[in-house]
C-alpha cells in the first residue's frame, strides 16, 4: 500500500510538473518582460574598492528558510517577504515602487532605494545599485532576482526527479 502512495504522489507531481510549467508552442508572440511580479532573491556579486567578487547565492536568504522575496505589483504597490531567524519568521514590509527609464524606486518606511535596472526577463529580473560612502568609497551590488512561478516549477521538478 505505501508503495502505491508513494507511485501516485510521483505521478501527480510529474504531471503537474510537465503539465503547468512546459511552454505552448501555440502561445502569442511574446511581449516585452515586465519587471511587475513576485520576485525571489536568488544571487548577487558586488563591487567594493575596485575588487568583484564571483556571484554568489543571496545572503540575505536565512539558511532553512523559503527565500526572501519582492513584489513589484501594478499601481504602485511595493511589498518584500524577509524570513529571519531560526524558526523563519516572516517579516513584511510594504510601501510604493516607481519605473522611470532603466530606474526602478522603492519607498519603504525607512528605505529610500534607487535601482538600475539591468535586464529583466519572463524568468529573471538583474538590478544594480551603487551607494558612495563619504564621497570616495564606492560599493556596487548587482542582484539576481527569480519570478515566483519559474522558482516553484524549478523546485517541483526537483521534487519529481528524488521521487522517482
Amino acid at each position: 500500500m505505501k508503495k502505491a502512495i508513494i507511485l501516485f504522489i510521483s505521478v501527480l507531481v510529474l504531471g503537474m510538473t510537465f503539465s503547468s510549467c512546459s511552454n505552448d508552442d501555440n502561445s502569442p508572440a511574446p511581449t516585452p518582460a515586465s519587471v511587475e511580479g513576485k520576485w525571489i532573491y536568488n544571487k548577487m556579486s558586488y563591487t567594493y574598492l575596485g575588487g568583484t567578487n564571483p556571484e554568489e547565492d543571496y545572503v540575505g536568504n536565512e539558511l532553512g528558510c523559503i527565500k526572501d522575496y519582492i513584489e513589484l505589483n501594478a499601481g504602485g504597490v511595493y511589498n518584500d517577504g524577509d524570513y529571519t531567524g531560526s524558526d523563519c519568521v516572516l517579516v513584511k514590509n510594504n510601501g510604493t515602487w516607481s519605473k522611470s527609464g532603466n530606474i526602478i524606486t522603492v519607498l519603504s518606511p525607512g528605505l529610500a532605494a534607487h535601482f538600475e535596472l539591468v535586464s529583466v526577463s519572463s524568468s529573471e529580473l538583474k538590478v544594480k545599485r551603487t551607494d558612495t560612502q563619504w564621497g570616495i568609497l564606492s560599493l556596487t551590488v548587482i542582484l539576481h532576482l527569480q519570478r515566483d512561478n519559474f522558482y516553484i516549477c524549478r523546485v517541483l521538478k526537483k521534487l519529481t526527479l528524488i521521487m522517482i
